[in-house]
């Protein structure tokens, strides 16, 4: 049964391709003075992303203050600081792209660092095509993102994974445990919700599993009572989930009231911080996401798990500090490798990247895309713990899912 609540309407970017000045970034303007390069990001510091806002901003200034430590980023022979001008999107994608641009043209920022997300990262990275300045993000889908311009990116790259390789972990990570293969979902209506439901639609005959409920509604739903009682009477075993945060708290804490209690649930996007676990307390124990990091002994690894590993605890927070302070490494070594601040050197120099980074190797397709290899994790106290594919630090899946019992 597939039940669908009306969708509000998607924010339009269009504004942002007919209203930019073009050019901003590429006359090396952004430098000022010849002390000091500025680069801007704009990221959710508050609204219902905040979870992920100051683990983005963390991992970008670690890697601008180890740039600068280093002496800065050499010009013509000339050494510059880097300065990192940080803005709160509020969750917004409108603010996003507004904020892009005047990070572009009031801070004079030469390049740009990504937020999470397609409804923020769209924005952004159509800003960046506008006025040819590059922009670098992660923790964005990547189809769901190259969806976001048909004619594909020239200035805009980013760095996660695929949806349709992740899409097939929620099934081979439910193999693990013994179900009756019946699946309810629940996405919302944002791009990366629209993509995956697609695909689990599509995917499931082919893993053996029979989608027997698809529950889809607008961001900021909050009664989600019929959709579970769909999902129940269909008795679906397992859930896959695809929605911000403060959304799945309402679904999970209704899922426990109404005692549905899935062998396995997924809650993608939604169980990705440590927010996750810290607002549902025991009802979030036994839930599975995705995440993309395994432990590493690249240096930058290393040490950022000792600068921060004991302040955030949980390992899900420390991947998403890594995996942005990746990303902002890879735009300081493009600038530096251009010698210049001009955006189209800067742009070239992205392409080229080829080297391994703390979130692991970095380079980039055609299509302007770095492949990150997803694994499957599951809240196991307040840890997230790898359960698929397993490895040397796995654990085991545990089911049925513990805080819906």
């Amino acid at each position: 049964m597939k039940r669908t609540m009306s969708a509000v309407s998607a924010v339009s970017v269009l504004a942002l391709l007919l209203a930019g000045c073009s050019g901003a970034g590429g006359d090396g303007g952004g430098s000022g003075d010849g002390d000091t390069i500025t680069i801007g990001a704009s990221i959710p510091l508050t609204g219902s992303l905040a979870g992920f806002g100051p683990l983005i901003q963390d991992g970008y200034q670690d890697a601008v203050d180890q740039v600068n430590a280093a002496g800065g980023i050499e010009i013509d022979g000339t050494a510059h600081q880097v300065e990192l001008v940080v803005q709160d999107n509020k969750s917004d994608s409108t603010t996003a792209g507004d904020q892009a641009r005047s990070l572009i043209l009031e801070n004079g920022a030469v390049a740009l660092l990504g937020s999470v997300s397609p409804p923020l990262n769209i924005p952004m990275s159509n800003v960046a095509e506008v006025e040819q300045v590059p922009f670098v993000t992660s923790l964005t889908p990547t189809r769901a993102w190259r969806a976001g311009n048909e004619s594909g990116w020239t200035y805009a790259w980013d760095m996660f994974f695929d949806e349709e390789t992740m899409t097939d972990l929620q099934f081979t990570t439910s193999d693990l445990v013994a179900t009756n293969k019946k699946v309810a979902l629940f996405t919302d209506n944002e791009e990366d919700g629209i993509t995956m439901g697609a695909l689990w639609e599509a995917k499931a005959p082919t893993f053996g599993y029979e989608i027997v409920s698809h529950s889809e509604f607008p961001v900021g739903t909050s009664d989600f009572s019929s959709f579970i009682n769909d999902a129940k009477a269909a008795g679906a075993e397992v859930v896959i989930a695809q929605m911000t945060p403060p959304d799945a708290f309402a679904l999970w804490k209704q899922m426990k009231a109404l005692q549905f209690d899935p062998q396995v649930a997924f809650c993608e996007k939604c169980a990705a911080t440590a927010a996750f676990q810290k607002e549902l307390g025991e009802t979030a124990e036994g839930t599975t996401s995705t995440n993309f990091y395994e432990t590493s002994e690249h240096p930058d690894a290393v040490r950022l798990t000792e600068k921060f590993g004991a302040q955030l605890g949980q390992n899900v927070d420390l991947s998403t500090l890594i995996i942005s302070q990746s990303a902002a490494q890879v735009l300081l070594d493009a600038i530096a490798a251009a010698g210049s601040t001009d955006g189209s050197a800067i742009n070239e120099a992205i392409g080229a990247t080829d080297k391994e980074y703390a979130v692991g190797d970095i380079s980039f397709s055609d299509e302007n895309v770095a492949d990150i290899t997803p694994v499957s994790s599951q809240w196991q106290g307040d840890q997230m713990v790898q359960v698929n594919p397993q490895g040397a630090n796995s654990g085991t899946l545990e089911a049925p899912v513990a805080g819906l019992k």
